[in-house]
């Protein structure tokens, strides 16, 4: 079943006075009304491009990869199968299936280009980074724990509020909002560790892995001791520190109309 195929609604029925939830719609699905699928499909086939696109490696492959995941979600509800209740956590965890079960039989390099369309994601329309940055920001979302990217995706990204993201995860609104802090946190330490880049000198490669988290103070007492002793000693590692330090101090910064790194990644603390 292809996109063009995809069942859609009859424009010529008169609208409800209120939108059907995603529940109803699945059970209108499942009880032979086809139609209701082509509502599923316009109300989420914009973020399961944004989700195709920023999984993917080649960004060519995102409009395939949604019209092939909501195919299977289709195919699955008709066969008895499929979500009851919940179809986007559903359907984006079938689109990131698919996008890398492709990325992994094309054995691609990240290209830049999908990069760029995924950070502009989580910047908004009207933020645009620079294209080194936006690779970063990318590849440092990517390394999160998969429960943190969900929550900055629901929460940072679609805008969804915590009482109304916290039910797709599994949890109460107060929760929500602390995973989102821990993981907007995360991000910032890996956005930052992803600037250090590979040791020159092979002493230093044990301190230099932590300088995202150390930049940020998401150390242990001793540990934090441990890199200070060692920055204060080694001429190479002040000097990464340095520039983390720089970068850390223009995530907050606004400067002639351009959009702050702490604003990509939801303002400051």
């Amino acid at each position: 079943m292809s996109v063009q195929t995809m069942p859609c609604p009859n424009r010529g029925d008169p609208a409800p006075a209120e939108p059907l939830s995603d529940q109803q719609l699945l059970a209108m699905v499942r009880g032979g009304d086809v139609a209701a699928f082509g509502e599923l499909f316009i109300r989420y086939r914009r973020v399961g491009g944004f989700v195709a696109r920023a999984e993917s490696d080649n960004p060519s492959d995102a409009a395939d990869i949604v019209g092939e995941a909501f195919a299977a979600v289709f195919q699955a509800i008709i066969e008895g199968r499929g979500p009851v209740e919940s179809f986007r956590p559903y359907l984006l965890t079938t689109i990131r299936r698919m996008a890398h079960r492709k990325n992994q039989m094309s054995a691609r390099l990240v290209l830049a280009d999908s990069s760029t369309v995924a950070a502009r994601a989580f910047a908004g329309d009207d933020h645009v980074l620079g294209t080194h940055e936006t690779i970063i920001l990318v590849h440092a979302f990517r390394e999160l724990p998969r429960r943190w990217q969900d929550v900055l995706w629901y929460v940072d990204v679609e805008g969804l509020k915590p009482a109304q993201a916290g039910p797709l995860l599994g949890l109460t609104p107060n929760a929500l909002s602390a995973l989102a802090m821990r993981a907007r946190e995360g991000l910032r330490q890996m956005y930052l560790q992803k600037h250090v880049g590979e040791p020159t000198i092979q002493s230093c490669a044990p301190y230099l892995r932590h300088f995202g988290r150390y930049v940020r103070n998401g150390l242990s007492g001793n540990a934090q001791a441990k890199i200070r002793r060692h920055t204060d000693q080694c001429t190479h590692c002040s000097a990464v520190l340095a520039e983390l330090r720089e970068l850390q101090a223009s995530m907050g910064a606004n400067a002639k109309g351009q959009p702050a790194l702490g604003d990509v990644f939801v303002g400051g603390d």
